[in-house]
């Protein structure tokens, strides 16, 4: 923990509930950023940065290391998104790559070709004390306040912007960028840390997609845990992860009675060695319509929604999907 630190209460960020899209004159909107969840603990001279579950990743991202000199107010927290941008939109899958990094020299180089952004869009603590009770656009303000204008942007900090009513054409236009969504956040709330709340609210633009169930895993207490995915690319087929939520009790039974008459003792699509031993392979007969929000460098749906079971589709019109 930096020096210091102990003034400022260790936090957890506020949370959003999902809603669709919707016009409100009692709602700011803003995008909804594809990054890490972070607070930013600036003391007077030092920066540390938390994830959402309370891991330090100042050491992940020391190009955010000196962030403490481009904002007032100090001690401060903030509340933002670390995105990596890649042609001016943010990249799960970059910023995944840059999470992984272990070795010092190899995340001083990736920080110089690829250096990270920290989008604030909330201020918890300033000058020492909490401002968490403050209205949401008073914190708004008080933000704008604290970072230095002339810095943004140069030294890794941007400030979120935001629309007031008009959710729906920022939807729409965050859909036509390829971005992940949009928060609507209620005028007049609070900052209530570690707590999902209405007065957030997210709306996420999800892809859809037909894929191929090859497989099935048990929960820990019985019923169906998750549907192993696969595609088909040059006639072969590739895993694209797994899926567990989505489908109800009731629905789960009905799968598992399905699946159980196609088990078979064969490897259908070659998986992770970790996933093998809970597996039950099964023809690969069945397909399915999945939600998901992108795909992973190693092929992977990102948070996939099992939709239904897709009876008028044929397994090989199931193709792979790749990264967008």
């Amino acid at each position: 923990m930096a020096e210091g630190m102990i003034d400022l209460p260790l936090l957890r960020p506020m949370l959003a509930t999902s809603s669709p899209p919707y016009d409100s004159k009692d709602h700011f909107f803003e995008v909804k950023w594809d990054g890490y969840r972070c607070l930013s603990y600036l003391l007077q001279n030092a920066t540390t940065l938390y994830s959402r579950n309370g891991i330090d990743l100042t050491l992940k991202f020391p190009e955010l290391a000196h962030l403490h000199l481009e904002v007032n107010s100090r001690p401060a927290i903030l509340d933002g998104e670390i995105v990596a941008l890649v042609e001016g939109k943010p990249s799960f899958a970059a910023l995944q790559s840059r999470g992984r990094m272990q070795d010092r020299k190899a995340i001083g180089r990736a920080c110089r070709i690829q250096p990270a952004t920290l989008m604030v869009f909330d201020v918890l603590y300033a000058d020492g004390k909490s401002v968490m009770n403050l209205p949401l656009e008073e914190r708004k303000k008080l933000l704008v306040e604290m970072v230095k204008e002339e810095k943004q942007g140069e030294q890794g900090i941007v400030i979120s912007q935001y629309v007031h009513q008009h959710g729906l054409d920022l939807y729409q236009a965050c859909v036509s960028q390829g971005l992940e969504g949009v928060m609507a956040k209620k005028l007049g709330s609070f900052y209530l840390p570690g707590r999902r709340s209405t007065q957030w609210q997210k709306f996420k633009h999800t892809r859809q997609v037909d894929l191929i169930i090859c497989g099935y895993q048990h929960r820990s207490a019985g019923g169906l845990g998750s549907l192993v995915l696969g595609g088909y690319q040059d006639n072969r087929l590739v895993y694209q992860g797994k899926v567990g939520t989505g489908f109800s009790e009731q629905e789960g039974e009905i799968l598992l009675a399905a699946l159980d008459k196609l088990a078979v003792t064969k490897e259908t699509v070659q998986i992770p060695q970790k996933e093998r031993r809970h597996t039950i392979f099964v023809q690969p007969l069945l397909v399915c319509s999945v939600d998901y929000l992108t795909v992973t460098t190693e092929g992977f749906l990102r948070h996939p929604v099992y939709r239904g079971i897709r009876r008028d589709k044929l397994p090989g019109e199931c193709i792979v999907v790749e990264q967008q």
